[in-house]
């Protein structure tokens, strides 16, 4: 029991910290002759290898779903307009793909079959 709710928060917290990262990391470019989102494709990585992490290290698609929440929990936290007028993710084309394709990818992760012990 303890093991199951120490995944559960180490999940969590995982689906957190990739959400911060993500979410300042997203809007990184470099203009050489075009625009590189070179920010959106390192999160990408981070993001779908921390899925896969959770999934067969923890061996339960659980554990993916409360990665979800607290990926999703912070994600719009940073979308929404605060008081003071900050906005993390802005409507912009990066932003978008951001939010979309991370809520596509963790659907996708979330239904994936486990691999038997």
């Amino acid at each position: 029991m303890k093991i199951k709710l120490s995944n559960f928060f180490a999940s969590i917290l995982l689906g957190v910290a990739v959400s911060l990262v993500g979410g300042f990391l997203q809007a990184g470019t470099l203009k050489v002759f075009i625009v590189i989102p070179w920010g959106l494709v390192l999160y990408l990585i981070i993001f779908i290898y921390s899925i896969n992490y959770v999934r067969k290290n923890m061996h339960s698609r659980i554990f993916v779903v409360t990665y979800a929440l607290g990926w999703l929990t912070i994600a719009l936290l940073m979308s929404t307009k605060l008081a003071a007028g900050d906005l993390v993710l802005t409507n912009n084309l990066l932003a978008m793909i951001y939010l979309f394709g991370s809520v596509i990818i963790l659907g996708a992760m979330a239904s994936l079959p486990l691999k038997k012990r």
